[in-house]
């Protein structure tokens, strides 16, 4: 049996005698493990094929105690505890399938190039102020994250906010099948992932796959009309909902009145009714992110108050927008991913605050392919014409055509120790990379080494 991501939607890969018996054996069990290591009793392990084969730990699994092991080598037939299937992770994505069949809930799935998990932390955080909701934990987007997400869902859940990511043409679409939502939305498409999906007209057809199910399935669509490209992808495809800045055409219009040092925006509720809206975030790609779902919101009835103290309340601790103050510095950590879209804004952000001192560290961009060298020059030119300091790190931007007195390291490592050097003080400093060149490591190693005030 192939492990294909291009059968029918809807289909099962196992025979439904398979399924209905697998479902059983998972309804045993605590949760679901792909790491042995972090199996605990009653858990069902899922022996996946990675950098190593999952097989080999199956036994180790039912040692400590899982009452099951999903495996796909033959050799374990008829041993105690073990699950034989012919391919662990399509039976993973397929007992994911049959649960959310199960379940009955409204599923909303999000994806985009930028803005994903803090558009699904604030919507999840807006709808669960009137209602049960489950969401992707941390960046489980992916062929193994959605389906682990979607069996994490106990009973008695309301709706689930499902996360979908992708570095190739093809990958949403899988997801979608496995995942079915009744609702969607792209947040944008932007410059990422160009390597895998072929370049920038490869992400915009590799992300209209969203579209494409929900369209055929006739569901429901959220989507912004600040944003380029959405509304051509749509064309006049209903139901869907609309949303934009100072927009009459929009079915909800929004006001952004400050962007810098934090949001705030206001929209019209009703017949003379202006909502006003406040959050420690900054940033207009972050404006976008809350009214999405300030939109998602309102049309599931959440009210008005609820949905603002949602928006006031959330504040990022995952190197994403996250604002930290350290030894008179104020730390603008946005190093858990980069892109050229978003490092662009990330820059154009920083340089409309009104704050001396600026500073931007910067890493590589990953996965840009042949675009590399190109769009890693265009965010050197784009710093030519700020008062920011760079500091670049990684090989790409060894490589770039910059002033010579610009200060440029190979390695992340070597940022924190120039840091111990210099002992910035005063600064506004934004940190961002892609998560290959683990800035974020290197830099809060040696703020922690510093502290001298709380976050």
């Amino acid at each position: 049996m192939e492990n294909s991501q291009s059968e029918t939607a809807g289909s099962f890969l196992l025979c439904d005698v398979e399924i209905t018996a697998l479902y059983q054996r998972f309804l045993e069990c605590r949760e679901v493990r792909i790491d042995s290591r972090q199996v605990q009793p009653g858990d069902l392990f899922v022996a996946l094929q990675g950098q190593m084969d999952g097989n080999r730990f199956a036994l180790d699994a039912l040692a400590k105690g899982a009452r099951y092991a999903l495996v796909d080598d033959q050799a374990y037939q008829g041993h105690e505890g073990c699950l034989v299937v012919p391919n662990a992770l399509t039976a993973l994505q397929d007992l994911a399938r049959y649960h959310r069949r199960r379940l009955g809930i409204p599923i909303l799935a999000l994806t985009g190039s930028n803005g994903k998990t803090t558009t699904k932390e604030l919507i999840t955080r807006v709808l669960a102020q009137t209602r049960q909701v489950v969401a992707t934990k941390g960046n489980y987007n992916n062929h193994i994250g959605v389906p682990l997400t979607l069996l994490s869902i106990p009973e008695g859940t309301d709706m689930a906010i499902i996360e979908m990511g992708a570095n190739a043409q093809g990958e949403i679409a899988g997801l979608c099948r496995i995942a079915e939502p009744d609702f969607g939305l792209i947040t944008n498409i932007g410059k990422a992932h160009l390597e895998g999906f072929g370049g920038e007209e490869g992400v915009r057809k590799g992300k209209r796959e969203i579209y494409t199910f929900l369209i055929d399935q006739d569901r429901l669509i959220f989507y912004n009309r600040d944003e380029a490209h959405l509304g051509d992808l749509l064309g006049a495809y209903q139901p869907a909902v609309s949303y934009g800045t100072d927009d009459p055409g929009a079915d909800m219009s929004y006001h952004l009145d400050r962007e810098e040092p934090s949001i705030q925006l206001h929209y019209r509720s009703g017949p003379g009714k202006l909502v006003g809206v406040s959050s420690p975030l900054y940033g207009v790609h972050n404006y976008r992110n809350i009214m999405t779902a300030i939109t998602v919101g309102r049309y599931f009835g959440v009210p008005d108050h609820r949905i603002c103290q949602a928006i006031a309340t959330y504040s990022p601790d995952n190197n994403r927008s996250q604002i930290i103050h350290r030894n008179g510095n104020t730390w603008i950590m946005d190093a858990y991913n980069a892109n050229p879209t978003s490092m662009a804004m990330a820059i154009r952000s920083l340089q409309r605050m009104e704050v001396a001192n600026k500073m931007a560290i910067l890493g590589d961009m990953l996965e840009m392919g042949e675009s590399s060298g190109s769009e890693h020059q265009k965010i050197v030119d784009l710093l030519l014409n700020t008062d920011i300091q760079p500091v670049l790190v990684g090989q790409a931007f060894l490589q770039v055509d910059c002033p010579e007195e610009w200060m440029r390291f190979e390695q992340a490592g070597e940022v924190a120790a120039w840091l111990r050097e210099m002992l910035p003080a005063g600064r506004t400093i934004l940190v961002k990379g892609s998560r290959g060149i683990a800035l974020e490591s290197a830099v809060q190693d040696w703020i922690s080494e510093n502290a001298s005030e709380p976050a």
